[in-house]
């Protein structure tokens, strides 16, 4: 589990360092403390304030503009999502003795997979446009909060510039393959829980229940996400016949797994960098308050563009 966990971030810090590369060109090695104070930060913060803590991080050590650094961890999340629906969608489809009802889930999964690559392909070609787009989109929609519909449409034009390396034929196979690779690591380690409780079920088991966790921790929640990733495993499971209570069992172990490591090595290196833990929250919530208001930032981004 350790040695899976530790390739994992290896190639987490990999894809990031190449997609900073067309900004600034940084090691893995320099990525790398920031990429785990975050983490850490997810783990110790609530609704993913550590994201923000690794834009503080990153941006302090290598004086890269904030809303850049954001606009990376923004195409990672977009290249996570389509690694994860591909392996949902095999795992769905080619998992024995499941329902044939699921089999028509695994269509719209792979009908998701090309809406998202269409859509990834077309902000990158037509970058305007398509923010034009949802300018008017989000002119039909008076409830949601003007101050939140600028702040994402400014996201997306400066989001443009980490789409840089998308045009680099070899970068963006590196980040292709990285983005795969990482969640196959997860797979395997979710089915090393399941191993370790006698829970004999098909590897393709292993990959619904990453899909359906990975999407369950994208909604902001408690630290560390305890209690969702339960709520995961035990639904995900269900269909293979596995009980609530095993399911738990295997849930807290592959969550313990990664959480003690993770959160020990990020507060390492956020004592390296001289960043005391109390301080981690302070800033998380500075960072995201300046973003929301960052008309500076987004100015700096277009004039280093």
């Amino acid at each position: 589990m350790l040695a899976l966990l530790f390739l994992f971030f290896w190639m987490k810090a990999l894809r990031w360092q190449m997609l900073l590369e067309p900004i600034k060109k940084l090691s893995v090695s320099q990525v790398t403390p920031a990429m785990m104070i975050g983490f850490m930060g997810n783990n110790i913060l609530p609704a993913h304030l550590g994201e923000f803590l690794r834009v503080y991080v990153l941006s302090r050590q290598f004086e890269i503009p904030k809303t850049t650094v954001l606009s990376t961890l923004v195409l990672e999340r977009l290249f996570d999502v389509i690694a994860i629906l591909v392996y949902l969608g095999i795992g769905i489809y080619f998992a024995p003795n499941l329902p044939e009802k699921y089999h028509s889930i695994s269509l719209f999964v792979a009908l998701g997979i090309v809406v998202m690559i269409i859509a990834v392909a077309a902000y990158l070609l037509w970058t305007e446009a398509v923010i034009r787009l949802f300018s008017s989109i989000f002119s039909y929609l008076p409830f949601l909060p003007e101050k939140l519909t600028h702040l994402v449409l400014e996201m997306m034009r400066a989001g443009a510039l980490g789409m840089a390396s998308l045009k680099s034929k070899r970068l963006c196979f590196g980040i292709i393959w990285t983005s795969f690779a990482q969640w196959l690591f997860n797979g395997i380690s979710v089915y090393i829980a399941l191993w370790s409780f006698n829970i004999h079920v098909s590897p393709l088991a292993a990959f619904v229940v990453l899909g359906v966790t990975a999407f369950g921790v994208i909604v902001p929640s408690t630290p560390g996400f305890f209690g969702v990733v339960q709520l995961c495993f035990s639904v995900s499971l269900e269909a293979f016949g596995v009980s609530n209570a095993d399911a738990f069992s295997a849930s807290i172990y592959y969550q313990l797994s990664q959480y003690f490591p993770v959160t020990l090595i990020g507060l390492y290196y956020s004592n390296r960098e001289g960043l005391k833990f109390s301080e981690a929250e302070r800033e998380a919530e500075n960072e995201l308050e300046e973003l929301e208001g960052g008309e500076h930032e987004v100015e700096a981004v277009r004039e280093s563009g």
